[in-house]
């Protein structure tokens, strides 16, 4: 896409973005970090499409989580990939679901993705998470432009503009989210394998079939089983059951 053309997509999406969110007000779930964005928020989905129904939860497709794919996920349209006549009709649809949709889930689940500075800020312009969750600041973090300090400042943004009313939900298993905390005003939820988590994953063991764990939250410990293999997975499901649970 040309970069002018670009620019006015971004400027409509963004504006439809902003009066279909003003119009319906939905509770928004942020999840932030630099990886497993994705299996977190296909938990949390997952969870919440249980207690609630389809319906009322919407998530990002795929991964659109940056300033063109988040405005996306939420009028929930395809891309118009390099085709300038296709973006054209997808500005037309998504002009039409802000002004006059009449349908619109209560709870949005969306990845936020950032790769460079402002990113956040950017983002911030049209969502306004009730919650976030971050998963780490951690790994090779791949884009040229960016390295791991830059991605904490990033979150940084992202957990002092979250509201008092808000909940920030932080991996104390990774020294940089953890440090998030005190930049928030909104009220912590910890997980983790740390004795420090305000939720536990205790005494995980791989199986044939994946992997068993004790969750411990609340006062509250559970045996689970999940049927896929990795930490990742351990802490996506973590974070599910914190958000169904106070939610």
């Amino acid at each position: 896409m040309k970069y002018f053309f670009k620019k006015i997509v971004q400027f409509y999406l963004k504006l439809f973005t902003k009066i279909i969110l003003w119009r319906f007000k939905p509770f928004i779930i942020a999840v932030a970090g630099s990886t497993n964005k994705t299996v977190v928020k296909e938990y949390i989905l997952k969870f919440l499409r249980e207690k609630y129904g389809e319906e009322e939860v919407r998530g990002n497709p795929r991964s659109y989580n940056t300033e063109i794919g988040v405005p996306l996920a939420i009028l929930y349209l395809d891309s118009g990939e390099s085709s300038f006549w296709k973006w054209w009709k997808v500005l037309i649809q998504a002009k039409m679901k802000a002004l006059f949709s009449r349908k619109f889930p209560s709870k949005l689940v969306l990845e936020l993705g950032v790769e460079k500075k402002d990113d956040m800020e950017y983002l911030l312009e049209m969502v306004r998470p009730s919650w976030v969750v971050v998963t780490n600041i951690e790994g090779n973090y791949s884009d040229a432009q960016s390295n791991l300090d830059d991605i904490f400042e990033e979150m940084k943004i992202l957990a002092q503009k979250l509201p008092k009313s808000g909940k920030i939900i932080l991996n104390f298993d990774d020294e940089r989210v953890k440090n998030l905390a005190e930049f928030s005003k909104a009220e912590v939820i910890s997980y983790g394998i740390s004795s420090e988590a305000d939720a536990r994953a205790e005494n995980i063991k791989t199986t044939v079939q994946g992997q068993t764990f004790n969750f411990a939250f609340q006062g509250k410990e559970e045996s689970v089983e999940i049927k896929k293999y990795g930490r990742h997975n351990v802490y996506a499901w973590m974070i599910a059951k914190i958000v169904k649970e106070i939610i």
